[in-house]
């Protein structure tokens, strides 16, 4: 390709030099022009040669209407035999009318040439025919000194146009390539994918072609069946008929019967007749015998036209007494159906009150719970008890028929002599010893710094150690018994402080603020289950109630697609599902207090997820208060219930409380009723069965701060 690109370049043109020879050239020195900010110098007018370089080229004059005869050209004729043909006038030898300028005729002839030699002469997208153009371009450029920058410039334009083109066609073929092999790809996916569809084609294809035989198998089924049915029909006619005929036949034979008993009875009587007619008159006798057989007759035929007749006739006493029957028991109807009326407007006007009174009870909670909210809680003033020294005796010695502000003063006057009540408190605790009965984490001898730790802060030290109790109790192994809250809150303190010292210091301090925070839900929890008051496995069930409710509500979002939301019937069903015991008015209190914590009184959507926060002290909102609420009620009435069946009793057996238990929670086993009757017993499930009985009221204490498993 490269060997037949390489060309002659033309012959110099012949010019006409003048006698008269310039100055030597001493290069571009002389004035330039811009073209788009590109500057072109040219030779200095000195060195330029009179009539030669002066000249842009031999340019000879010529019409511009004959540019189109630069070319042979190819003209239609009509033949005398009326046939149109083709000729070329230069193949013809037809002289042009006007001449071409020399050069013109150059650059042409020697283009013609060279296509010729290269074989290119189609005019059609080609390589070697851009080629031989551009050297012809070329030659004129050189030509034409004045324009070759302008034409240059023009044609390097056009080369780097030619140039990025066939950059792009580079980098497109790899694409083409690509295009044609994905292609192919997808072709053969097709094919495969209908190769597999075909058997299930043909498998359709059997199939509905055995259940067009099945449905034609079934239509011959239902005309036979048809056909079995016409014979039947055709059958119970012909039965019916003999039935008939039967039954005509029966009253004639009856009637044919009376008929020969009516003869008996003739010829009985008139053998009676003729052994009196030695007696009586034959005549009258005759006579009389006469009349009484025709009024006999007339009698039996007129029985027998009754009987015929009359035989679903009955009597008229009886239709009367069932018509009075019937239209008292008309009236009876019509008065109920009145009363029913009345009934149903006065139960659809209830409805309506009880609606409205619904609505208005709603509007009051939810305006009580708002002035909660705002206004100033009335104070505890039992929570000073547990502050006051002398305990909850002294306290309602004290407080007993005493207004607020006798309250304050009382309260101020124990400050002032220097009670326990004050808000610092002593600056060291007395250190309780390290005997057996002391709690490990409070074994100490000497004075302990009072850090006076806040509520808050014992909050937050409650909710890590809760955390990190169920870490502790996950790490043993099944059937290893839980540490107590007391010896698990000295390894705690042990890993949390490394000074025995700090670890004294927040064992101490810590017991103090859960006796004088005890009030609290979250703090009297705790400090029931780390004096053994609470069992701890009530905790762990609201924790474990809580997550199952979460999860059963998800699960009915998850159903939905996933928005985020749940309507409150859906609400509803979760909390059913996780706490079937749940009875009407709790369910409306819980409902109340989500609707209040997220503000949704009158929508239907609530977004449950946000329910389920806990802040940093780990409180939970209104409506997971309002579950833990119900779930303690819960704890206390079945200890209620328990008390109740007990009745007037003051001690109370092992075995009393075993049958009661296992009453209320019949799917207990063993191992779990023996651990909550070690509980209620103070005892250890191995020394049950030999514990003895103990007081009523201590034991439903007991019963009601234990976690009883019921279904």
């Amino acid at each position: 390709m490269e060997g037949r690109m390489m060309v002659a370049r033309l012959p110099p043109i012949e010019r006409n030099i003048s006698p008269r020879a310039g100055q030597q050239f001493e290069g571009l020195t002389g004035p330039s022009y811009k073209i788009e900010d590109k500057s072109y110098p040219l030779p200095n007018p000195k060195t330029l040669r009179p009539y030669v370089d002066t000249r842009s080229g031999d340019v000879d004059t010529w019409p511009a209407h004959a540019s189109g005869q630069a070319g042979g050209s190819t003209t239609l004729m009509l033949s005398k035999s009326k046939s149109l043909i083709l000729y070329d006038e230069e193949a013809m030898g037809k002289p042009k009318m006007i001449p071409k300028p020399r050069f013109l005729e150059q650059l042409e002839s020697y283009l013609k040439k060279e296509l010729r030699a290269l074989g290119v002469t189609d005019v059609n997208a080609n390589e070697l025919r851009l080629q031989a153009h551009r050297e012809v371009f070329e030659y004129l450029i050189e030509d034409f000194k004045t324009y070759k920058p302008l034409l240059s410039a023009i044609k390097n334009e056009y080369e780097m146009m030619l140039a990025y083109q066939r950059q792009v066609i580079r980098e497109l073929e790899p694409l083409k390539q690509m295009l044609v092999t994905v292609s192919e790809q997808c072709d053969q996916k097709i094919m495969a994918i209908r190769e597999e569809e075909k058997q299930e084609i043909k498998d359709l294809k059997a199939e509905n072609k055995r259940l067009l035989e099945k449905i034609q198998n079934m239509q011959n089924e239902r005309l036979d069946l048809v056909a079995e049915v016409k014979k039947l029909e055709d059958d119970l006619a012909e039965t019916y008929k003999n039935y008939r005929d039967e039954l005509d036949s029966k009253k004639l034979l009856l009637q044919e019967m009376n008929d020969m008993r009516d003869q008996k009875d003739d010829l009985m009587a008139s053998k009676e007749a003729a052994e009196m007619e030695a007696q009586d008159d034959p005549v009258t006798l005759k006579i009389a015998l006469r009349q009484a057989r025709e009024d006999e007759k007339n009698a039996t035929k007129r029985l027998n036209d009754m009987i015929t007749n009359y035989y679903d006739v009955i009597p008229r006493r009886d239709f009367e007494n069932l018509e009075a029957k019937y239209n008292k028991l008309v009236e009876s109807n019509d008065t109920l159906k009145d009363d029913f009326d009345k009934l149903k407007a006065e139960h659809d006007t209830l409805l309506d009150i009880q609606k409205q009174v619904t609505k208005q009870r709603d509007e009051f909670y939810v305006e009580l719970e708002q002035m909660k909210r705002a206004s100033t809680p009335r104070p505890d003033w039992e929570k000073c008890a547990d502050c006051i020294s002398g305990g909850v005796v002294r306290w309602k010695e004290l407080s007993d028929g005493k207004s607020s502000n006798e309250l304050v003063d009382i309260l101020l006057a124990e400050v002032a002599a220097g009670g326990p009540v004050d808000s610092g408190g002593a600056e060291y605790f007395d250190g309780q010893g390290t005997g057996p009965s002391v709690p490990k984490y409070l074994r100490y001898d000497g004075p302990v710094r009072n850090r006076r730790l806040g509520k808050r802060d014992c909050l937050l030290l409650i909710r890590d150690i809760w955390r990190e109790k169920a870490a502790h109790d996950a790490s043993k192994g099944d059937g290893e018994r839980r540490d107590s809250m007391a010896d698990f809150l000295d390894i705690y303190l042990s890993r949390r402080f490394a000074m025995e010292q700090m670890k004294v210091e927040w064992g101490y301090n810590l017991h103090d603020a859960c006796q004088k925070y005890s009030s609290d839900e979250l703090v009297g929890m705790f400090w029931g289950v780390l004096e053994g008051n609470i069992d701890e496995e009530i905790y762990h069930d609201q924790m474990a109630k809580i997550e199952q409710l979460l999860n059963q509500l998800t699960s009915i979002d998850v159903e939905k697609g996933n928005p985020g939301k749940i309507t409150k019937d859906e609400l509803r069903t979760g909390i059913r599902t996780v706490l079937p015991a749940v009875d009407e008015e709790s369910m409306a209190a819980l409902i109340k207090g989500a609707e209040l914590e997220l503000e949704a009184q009158n929508t239907e959507d609530i977004d449950y997820k946000e329910m389920f926060k806990q802040d940093d002290e780990g409180r939970f909102g209104p409506f997971l208060d309002e579950v833990l609420k119900w779930i303690k009620q819960d704890r206390i009435k079945f200890g209620e219930d328990v008390k109740q069946k007990l009745g007037e009793s003051t001690k109370v057996e092992v075995d009393e409380m075993k049958q009661l238990i296992m009453g209320g929670a019949p799917n207990l086993d063993t191992p779990q009723l023996l651990k909550i009757l070690a509980w209620v017993f103070e005892t250890t499930p191995e020394n049950v069965p030999s514990a003895e009985g103990i007081e009523l009221s201590r034991a439903i204490e007991r019963l009601q701060n234990c976690h009883v498993p019921r279904s």
